[in-house]
């Protein structure tokens, strides 16, 4: 049998698509239940921790204060308060300026198990996607040349 690119095409498919039912039930096996993020277990909700921090920081922040004026006044602006009571930048987490909430953004984001410690512009198009802050990209590049493991494989 002469062997072509549909044929390798749809024998991939079909092998992605069983692995994913072994996995799934392996996960099954372990007691492992997946949901989505937001659903509701009964009066249980999942949600990340890490909004929840943002959030209070945002209550406290001085220009989210400064926003809200304009959002009374209904003036066109690229502010604007989510229904989950965050407040975004063009749909994007607004994170206020505190050095530690940063930090730990953008640890998450580079140093978990699931990121494979992504280089500088990666981590920066990626948390780009989500948050927003002033300096963020330059912000980045200085938590990228303070990691010792990223500098290593760089290098």
């Amino acid at each position: 049998m002469v062997v072509d690119a549909l044929t390798r095409k749809s024998v991939h498919s079909l092998c992605t698509a069983l692995s994913i039912l072994r996995l799934k039930e392996e996960v099954k096996k372990m007691g492992i239940y997946m949901m989505r993020k937001g659903e509701a277990v009964g009066d249980l909700t999942l949600e990340p921790e890490l909004y929840d921090e943002i959030r209070e920081n945002q209550a406290s922040d001085v220009k989210i204060q400064e926003w809200k004026g304009v959002l009374e006044k209904s003036e066109p602006s690229r502010f604007e308060l989510n229904k989950d009571g965050s407040h975004r930048i063009r749909g994007r987490w607004f994170i206020p300026n505190d050095e530690e909430l940063k930090k730990k953004i953008m640890n998450e984001a580079h140093n978990t198990l699931y990121s494979v410690h992504l280089g500088g512009d990666k981590l920066y198009k990626d948390l780009k996607k989500a948050f927003g802050w002033s300096n963020i990209k330059r912000e980045v590049a200085e938590f990228m040349a303070r990691c010792l493991t990223y500098q290593r494989l760089k290098g």
